[in-house]
């Protein structure tokens, strides 16, 4: 048996070729990063950023996102999570500076040429209550579930303005925007290569852009458009905010 038939030894080193060139599927080989920066500068709190003549602060921004999903070059699609809960500026925070939340899940190998991402808690979801979920699940949050609306609060913004023009922002501004009509979905075309072993995206959301409309800036001298209101019948600065996410969002 010094020799090993011919047929042999090439299945053999077929064999051993093929295992060097396999990647094993790596657990959660995928990372998806969200940031915030204000008219591109990066998100702190109780700091002033210039809107238009004025100053503002935006002391605290969170938001729900439904069905994040990768979608394939041949289109298929790739869902990464129902729903995620993003919160930029938690109260136990290090300091001062808005932070970067990540999300790691395990996706397959392969070319994805967008992320779809919807702003807020999807219909089926939001018809349900935080009683409905696990203590680990993302909708257990009693704080950010409105009982008299029947809905979940889907994004909150809430700051200060300089409403005097003195230069300190001192007039509260509170964007709490909830129920089914303000929901919104968006595609993002993105380049994202994804391995058996990594991949990664990155988001980011401009909250000043949130503030547009027709081509300029929400007025906040009026006391309308400063803080939303808690008539479940009355939702249209909730809706002209929810409009604004797609073109607040950018990918990387």
């Amino acid at each position: 048996m010094k020799y090993l038939p011919l047929t042999l030894l090439l299945s053999m080193l077929a064999f051993f070729s093929a295992c060097e060139k396999e990647e094993p599927q790596a657990d959660k080989n995928f990372t998806l990063t969200f940031k915030t920066t204000y008219d591109g500068v990066p998100l702190e709190k109780y700091k002033n950023f210039a809107y238009d003549a004025r100053n503002i602060q935006v002391n605290k921004f969170n938001t729900f996102l439904s069905d994040l999903i990768l979608v394939k070059q041949d289109g298929s699609e790739q869902r990464l999570s129902d729903i995620e809960w993003v919160d930029f500026m938690p109260d136990l925070a290090s300091n001062d500076k808005a932070v970067e939340v990540k999300f790691q899940y395990t996706v397959p190998a392969g070319d994805y040429k967008a992320l779809k991402i919807g702003y807020g808690v999807r219909p089926d979801l939001n018809a349900k209550k935080p009683t409905d979920f696990a203590p680990e699940h993302p909708l257990y949050r009693e704080n950010e579930y409105w009982s008299g609306w029947q809905s979940y609060i889907f994004t909150k913004v809430q700051g200060l303005y300089d409403l005097d023009g003195a230069g300190d922002p001192e007039s509260t501004l509170t964007y709490h925007c909830g129920s089914d009509a303000v929901y919104q979905t968006s595609s993002m075309s993105a380049n994202i290569p994804v391995t058996a072993t990594s991949g990664s995206l990155t988001v980011e959301f401009d909250v000043k852009k949130l503030f547009a409309t027709n081509g300029g800036l929400l007025d906040l001298n009026d006391p309308l458009n400063r803080n939303t209101s808690h008539n479940a019948s009355n939702i249209d600065l909730g809706i002209k905010v929810m409009n604004n996410f797609a073109n607040a969002t950018s990918v990387k």
